[in-house]
């Protein structure tokens, strides 16, 4: 393979640089970077797309970032520096976009206690990102006698008044993503992935387990056009889910929920009542463990 470096053969002799390609490891490092952060913006540009939002500006640096990564023609750190950079802006860009896709269609989401663990009866577990793909499995369930839960990255739903009007959605089952393999295994329902963050399913319950949308694993069924027929009637055939309450969670506090009640919060802080604020970002769980709380 040719260095475009130093002319030479990559890894030979008289090639002066590491890696293949002539990449040094800061390039590799901030196309590693890059690669990473274009994930999650495609991700979020995607579901945000599904309901009728798009970004000029966000798709066309997808493409200027995706051929400066892999046709390998620049070898500057300081473009790539700015590359990554402009990733971050970019995210902020496609979560803005996705809150408004989320909040028009949805609702603005107010604050919500939800019910963990499981309720008597045919149950179905809906992780990933996708409220789209959530919001119509609800409506074909509707009236089945079937319970939704959500798991992981798919807590916040219970927030927004669109969904909560659906009475069989019935809590949250489970902890973070990375948890799945325990938590399906236990889980005796249908499952229904709806985006990233699945992990390869254990043959314990690869069977109970359907992929939509983007997300697709190796001999699991996929459903298309969000026809859940299939998750429904797998649902109904196996054995219902026990009773087994684990308490509650909080989720919805929503950006335009807190800032309707700025001034009793500043009050509260003044006189002393509240002394902490904690900020939880990311999906991969919350344990106490992984809380800072060091500071007033």
């Amino acid at each position: 393979m040719f260095c475009y470096q130093c002319e030479q053969t990559a890894g030979g002799a008289g090639c002066t640089k590491t890696g293949v390609c002539g990449k040094n490891e800061d390039i590799q490092s901030l196309q590693d970077i890059l690669i990473f952060g274009l994930k999650g913006l495609a991700a979020y540009a995607y579901h945000a797309g599904e309901l009728g939002q798009k970004d000029e500006q966000v798709d066309a640096f997808m493409h200027e970032a995706m051929f400066s990564t892999l046709t390998n023609v620049d070898f500057d750190p300081d473009r790539y520096l700015e590359l990554v950079l402009k990733t971050g802006e970019m995210n902020l860009r496609a979560m803005e976009m996705l809150n408004n896709a989320h909040v028009s269609r949805f609702g603005n989401p107010k604050p919500a206690t939800v019910a963990r663990g499981t309720k008597s009866g045919p149950g179905i577990v809906v992780t990933g990102h996708d409220l789209l793909d959530l919001y119509e499995l609800l409506k074909q369930t509707e009236g089945k006698g079937i319970n939704v839960y959500t798991h992981g990255e798919m807590l916040p739903c219970h927030g927004y008044p669109e969904l909560r009007k659906f009475k069989h959605l019935a809590g949250n089952y489970g902890t973070a993503w990375q948890n799945q393999k325990k938590e399906f295994d236990d889980f005796s329902g249908a499952i229904l992935v709806t985006t990233n963050c699945v992990m390869i399913p254990k043959d314990s319950y690869k069977d109970r387990l359907f992929t939509c949308g983007i997300a697709g694993v190796e001999g699991v069924k996929h459903i298309k056009n969000r026809d859940f027929s299939e998750v429904i009637d797998k649902a109904l055939s196996i054995p219902p889910l026990p009773e087994s309450p684990q308490g509650t969670l909080s989720t919805g506090f929503h950006y335009t929920a807190v800032l309707s009640l700025a001034g009793k919060i500043v009050e509260a802080v003044k006189a002393g009542k509240i002394r902490h604020f904690f900020f939880i970002g990311g999906c991969d769980g919350a344990e106490a463990e992984r809380v800072d709380s060091g500071s007033d």
